[in-house]
């Protein structure tokens, strides 16, 4: 065909196509590359003299022409998202140009630009969800388990059992060809006994006598602990810890199924949350008890690096999503748990507000004394005079000097109740000048000395930040507490950089009021404080300030029964007080490397998991072993991954987003806040 004929079809066809354009109501719109320039039309409208050539021809023709138009239309028709309501009110020969020219994406794009501001935070606020999933294709209930096949299970024999463990016997060639896995250390398994099936763990495999043979099968003894069993009941599999028959010699033992491993772990309370999913089984979901694991405490224990900040992350939103009217306190040593929860109401040094008044005589005596050893005498001459200025504030200065009043006993050192430091001062100073004083005047000289130098201390601002003395514990209280509270209930107490001495009086006062608040609401308040570095408020031995660790064992022991409850975290579990820590009932122990704190854990789990704690120290980041209250059976488990959002990280990165000091100003700025103690 010469190029005139080809030209004679292509314009024959392009006027069959203005003739037909005329008469549709509506063009089809064009806003991006069609398969065929006539692929919007009817059979019957589409020309039958155009060949395949043509039609290629014509394809590309059409191409350039839309383009050529969206290179002119579409700033209007972006800015103007509103003109296709007009153009449908329209006649159809004026609305078919625009619609031809106006691409499709452009209304999803002005949608997400003009998006309400408050929609957006609102649907990025939940950024997963803790709801335990559906299990699919799991047994109807009451329908029993699916039948074993020999040629499905490859089978070993028990050939040893005692009331713990079993022996069991097997060989080399033992492959499931249902999950493509041999036996091995760790896997669970299940030994036939009449119509229920005990399951176990493989925690030891041996080949006795002989050297092992990739040709042949070869025999192998495997050691096994024993877990409990799987009934076949009308509701369905039942897992129990009890053993109600043992194996005897011969017993069938084959690898457990996914639906008896699902039963193992199957949610035990009404309100379970998703965490994580099983090492064994990536299949099966790890879900846990929220009010069993808060109700009894909990802890979490790993090593640095190992994700044991990200698991607590996880943990506090799965436990606010499940409850909440939780109000969640958070001591924060590493100022990196603000990240994580970017709404929450943040304290730091610079913003914290606890008169001095509100501490009780031991805590003020911490700060006061900066971790040095007490001086018993002034700590009984401030037993004497505190009362003094507390009376003295509240009824005037002629009350003190009636003695003795029946006034004076109702306030004592430790009623929260305000006083000036000059009043405190003054009953110093009038005692030294009294000829025959209770007090060495060596001692109130020393304590006037110490009292002063403590109220100019820049570091102790956060308890003079008031020029005037007023009664504002409520206002103090309800700024911890987030009392009355909606939303966000948690706060986040920012302690890094803060001296010792005032981290623990900070830590003794929070926890203190977070157990007398509980019970004065009655149950009505649920206060959960979490202990980050647990091991410096509660260290094992006679270390530490007396007062928190009073504070958080008497949360440990009976908050519970008030809606008190703690969270344990901590690096070193060996270096924590072993009441505190056998108080938490729920324990998550991510990575552990040290011999001393693998032996806590190992003597808090179950004997018939003991096996589990072998695994210990080679655990994955974010991997751990979990047992107690909020589970029903110990389980090896790896916690689920978090959006970047709820990933806690300090402030500044030391290899990331840091700045190197490299002028004068950076360095002079260095060294004031070295001075200062400004954070």
């Amino acid at each position: 065909m010469d190029n005139d004929a080809l030209m004679r079809r292509i314009s024959a066809a392009t006027d069959h196509k203005k003739q037909t354009s005329n008469v549709t109501p509506v063009a089809p719109p064009m806003p991006q590359p069609q398969p065929s320039v006539h692929g919007g039309m009817s059979p019957q409208s589409r020309p039958s003299l155009v060949s395949s050539d043509a039609r290629e021809q014509l394809r590309q023709q059409a191409m350039a022409a839309a383009a050529q138009q969206q290179s002119v239309q579409p700033p209007v028709a972006s800015a103007m998202p509103t003109v296709d309501i007009g153009i449908q009110n329209q006649p159809p020969h004026v609305t078919a140009p625009p619609i031809q020219t106006a691409p499709d994406p452009v209304e999803p794009m002005v949608q997400e630009q003009t998006m309400d501001p408050v929609a957006v935070a609102s649907s990025q606020k939940q950024l997963m969800t803790f709801a335990p999933p559906t299990v699919e294709n799991a047994p109807a209930q009451g329908s029993g388990p699916r039948p074993m096949r020999r040629e499905d299970r490859p089978e070993a024999f028990v050939v040893s059992c005692t009331g713990s463990t079993a022996t069991v016997q097997g060989d080399t060639r033992c492959v499931d060809t249902i999950t493509g896995l041999t036996w091995a250390v760790g896997r669970m398994l299940s030994i036939i006994v009449g119509k229920n099936r005990i399951v176990g763990m493989i925690c030891d495999i041996e080949m006795p006598g002989e050297e092992f043979n990739p040709e042949t099968k070869s025999i192998m003894r495997f050691h096994v602990e024993l877990q409990g069993e799987v009934q076949d009941t009308d509701d369905g599999l039942k897992f129990t810890k009890g053993i109600s028959a043992y194996p005897g010699v011969g017993s069938t033992v084959h690898q457990i199924r996914a639906a008896d491993l699902a039963s193992i772990y199957a949610a035990t309370g009404s309100v379970n949350a998703y965490v994580g999913d099983l090492s064994q089984d990536e299949s099966i979901p790890a879900l846990v008890d929220v009010p069993d694991m808060l109700a009894k405490h909990f802890a979490v224990l790993g090593s640095t690096g190992c994700g044991k900040s990200a698991s607590v992350s996880l943990l506090l939103h799965a436990a606010q999503e499940t409850v909440p009217d939780l109000r969640t306190i958070i001591l924060d040593p590493h100022n990196e748990y603000s990240r994580a929860f970017p709404t929450a109401n943040t304290i730091t040094q610079a913003n914290m507000d606890i008169p001095f008044w509100m501490f009780q005589l031991e805590e003020y005596a911490e700060v006061l004394f900066r971790g040095k050893p007490i001086v018993h005498e002034e700590i009984d001459a401030l037993r004497e005079f505190i009362p003094n200025a507390k009376i003295k504030f509240r009824d005037g200065e002629d009350r003190v000097k009636l003695r003795p009043d029946s006034g004076a006993t109702v306030m004592t050192a430790d009623t929260a109740a305000p006083y000036r430091i000059a009043d405190l001062l003054a009953s110093v100073e009038e005692e030294m000048g009294l000829l025959e004083s209770q007090f060495d005047r060596t001692i109130l000289k020393s304590l006037k000395a110490r009292i002063t130098a403590h109220a100019n201390d820049s570091r102790y601002a956060f308890m003079f930040r008031h020029k005037t003395i007023e009664d504002i514990a409520q206002q103090v209280i309800s700024n911890f507490f987030c009392l009355p509270g909606t939303g966000d209930i948690n706060t986040i107490i920012q302690m890094a950089g803060m001296p010792a001495e005032v981290v623990n009086s900070v830590a003794s006062v929070l926890c203190r009021l977070s157990f007398e608040l509980a019970i004065a609401a009655k149950g009505n308040l649920k206060i959960l404080v979490v202990c980050e570095e647990a091991h410096r408020y509660v260290p094992a031995g006679k270390d530490g300030f007396e007062p928190t660790r009073r504070a958080i064992a008497r949360i440990a022991k009976e908050g519970r029964k008030y809606g008190s409850f703690m969270a344990i975290i901590s690096q070193r579990p060996s270096e924590l007080d072993p009441t505190i820590l056998s108080q938490c009932s729920t324990v998550f122990s991510l990575r552990l490397t040290n011999d001393y704190d693998q032996e806590i854990i190992r003597k808090a789990i179950s004997s018939s998991s003991a096996s589990t704690i072998a695994f210990i120290s080679s655990l994955a980041n974010r991997e751990c072993i979990a047992f107690g209250e909020g589970m029903s059976s110990p389980m090896r488990m790896r916690f689920r991954g978090l959006p970047k959002e709820w990933l806690p990280g300090a402030e500044a990165d030391v290899f990331g987003n840091s700045t190197p000091v490299v002028d004068v100003r950076q360095s002079a700025e260095v060294f004031n806040h070295w001075r200062t103690g400004a954070h």
